[in-house]
């Protein structure tokens, strides 16, 4: 069975700093978490770098059957898409490297906002804390009820 990976860019539109968060769950049991502000971004930017810390977590600890969720089609557009345009470009192109790794299974799949509210709530906690993305065994205690 396929981990599954729940992930979330935020963004505050008064700072306009953003946040990622992302949940790794197998047989919907808690497996690892991140988070973290990524400083200034726009929305597309800070999903497509959850994408990115998502799956960069997932390789590095061997998790190598996955399906990655995310609520933005337009990031996976993107992704999925051999355009190089966009102003992100490298950022794509990490994530399409990190892709083209030797995976057992990855796939990136769209999902719902009410499918996706611990992954957003992770972010949501990051938001405006400083000291890069963290990687969680457990999730934060302040939001753990939202998990």
């Amino acid at each position: 069975m396929a981990y599954k990976l729940n992930v979330k860019g935020v963004y505050d539109r008064a700072t306009r700093s953003a946040s990622v968060g992302g949940i790794m769950k197998k047989n919907a049991r808690w497996v690892r978490g991140l988070g973290g502000c990524i400083g200034l971004a726009d929305p597309l930017t800070a999903e497509l770098w959850a994408i990115y810390y998502g799956l960069k977590m997932a390789w590095e600890r061997n998790k190598t059957n996955l399906v990655l969720f995310s609520e933005c089609r337009e990031a996976i557009t993107i992704i999925r898409n051999d355009d190089h345009s966009y102003p992100m470009a490298m950022l794509v192109d990490m994530i399409r490297m990190l892709l083209g790794e030797n995976w057992t299974s990855v796939d990136i799949q769209h999902t719902h906002a009410d499918a996706n509210g611990g992954a957003n709530a992770v972010a949501g906690y990051y938001l405006g804390h400083e000291g890069g993305i963290r990687e969680m065994d457990e999730p934060p205690e302040a939001i753990s009820h939202l998990i």
